[in-house]
């Protein structure tokens, strides 16, 4: 707390906006590494699938390649965690028939600048994952990202915890 009689300066710094930069959205998902942040999809009057990068160096944004079989499609209430050089997004996709037969995590290199196949050592058809959901909590402990609660349109929402082990993925 300031002494009394001081000036109380603000908490907040707004950041310049450079051009180009992503339109205004909610409903998506951010995080940082190395000096970057991440951002992607979300909503604004429809759903995007853009994906972003903003340098705190350089002051400046930088739109990132979200296509190709490893991408994900638009995404809103998803989350996305970091975990030595990799982006891990998780979550976020429109019910359908094809979202039930999809494990809802995506992977992106960061080194490379791109989306890789999401296949862990273990994975099989027979391995038990979570299904897809929206408004989760994310974060990563040590070598794994914890997935917390969401919901799920016929389901409502969810008490399921679950735990992504990246040891697996290397």
């Amino acid at each position: 707390m300031p002494a009394t009689g001081q000036s109380n300066p603000s908490l907040w710094t707004p950041l310049p906006q450079s051009s180009p930069c992503p339109c205004a959205r909610y409903k998506h998902a951010c995080c940082s590494s190395n000096g970057n942040v991440y951002v992607l999809g979300g909503r604004d009057s429809s759903c995007l699938g853009d994906f972003w990068k903003y340098s705190v160096v350089l002051d400046e944004w930088t739109k990132l390649n979200c296509t190709g079989d490893a991408a994900p499609e638009e995404l809103e209430q998803h989350s996305m965690v970091t975990h030595k050089g990799f982006l891990y997004v998780f979550g976020g996709m429109w019910d359908s028939a094809y979202t039930g037969a999809r494990c809802p995590l995506w992977v992106f290199d960061i080194a490379n600048q791109k989306w890789v196949p999401c296949q862990g050592k273990t994975s099989s058809p027979q391995t038990q994952r979570p299904s897809n959901r929206k408004g989760h909590s994310a974060v990563v402990l040590g070598s794994a990202m914890l997935v917390y609660g969401g919901f799920m349109d016929i389901k409502g929402s969810l008490r399921e915890f679950w735990s992504l082990d990246f040891s697996e993925f290397s």
